[in-house]
């Protein structure tokens, strides 16, 4: 089969079955070509749009009936309408602020990564470091956390949660805020967050070994954050959770 007849579904179907590698030679020809720019694929005479579900809107102008095969709108995924998980908790996020990345944090993923096709999650996992704590305790609760997305510059993310958080339940609070706002971050890309990987690190041993089924958890205000966090990261492909020490958080995040 020619290039010429291909119709927008076969095209779509051959870039899914391409390599890691031959997607990225794909996006570097494309942008020589100059057919090629953020979200958008250009025809002869047509834009067509190819974000964020993979999907192709109608030009403005009239479309010939020579090119008319090529703007046939492709059915959105599932995973748009894919809601969080049901439960009665919610991070209580009292106030948000979104800074540059400290420029001394570690790298957990590949600076070589691509950014993933509109329509799919990363191929690479998704790395989230997280930390919470409270002045006093319990006292006013902090939190930041980092998604790392592959091909992307990371942000660190920090959060406020009200004047009566304990060390344990802002550590928790945290890690549930990221998930959301991935869980978000895919469903806005038209990704289905069940084809995502992450990568999870924190420093609390108690969040990790009870999230893990490790260590009980006996409090009913954590038992309910803990019950949060296994909801969301069951909406996620696949996951690891693991503990590193400290340093690692102050690194990444400033505390």
């Amino acid at each position: 089969m020619s290039a010429e007849s291909y119709t927008i579904n076969e095209l779509i179907e051959a870039i899914r079955d391409l390599t890691p590698s031959q997607r990225r030679q794909l996006q570097k020809r494309l942008r020589a070509s100059g057919l090629f720019m953020p979200e958008t694929l250009l025809t002869d005479q047509n834009p067509l749009a190819v974000a964020p579900a993979l999907g192709v809107k109608r030009a403005r102008k009239p479309v010939s009936a020579k090119n008319s095969r090529l703007v046939t709108p492709l059915p959105a995924p599932a995973a748009a309408a894919t809601p969080l998980p049901d439960g009665n908790y919610r991070s209580p996020v009292s106030g948000k602020v979104v800074v540059a990345p400290l420029a001394d944090a570690p790298r957990v993923d590949d600076p070589h990564a691509m950014q993933p096709l509109p329509g799919q999650a990363p191929e690479q996992p998704i790395a989230i470091i997280f930390d919470g704590g409270s002045k006093g305790n319990p006292g006013q609760g902090y939190g930041s956390y980092t998604l790392r997305w592959p091909g992307a510059q990371p942000q660190i993310v920090r959060l406020r949660f009200g004047s009566q958080a304990t060390n344990n339940e802002a550590e928790y609070d945290t890690l549930i805020a990221a998930l959301e706002a991935l869980h978000k971050r895919l469903q806005d890309n038209g990704a289905a967050p069940s084809t995502a990987k992450l990568d999870i690190r924190g420093d609390s041993l108690l969040v990790i070994n009870q999230v893990q089924g490790a260590w009980q958890c006996k409090e009913a205000r954590l038992q309910t954050r803990r019950d949060q966090v296994r909801k969301l990261l069951q909406t996620f492909g696949s996951w690891q959770l693991t503990h590193h020490d400290r340093e690692h958080s102050v690194r990444a995040l400033g505390h």
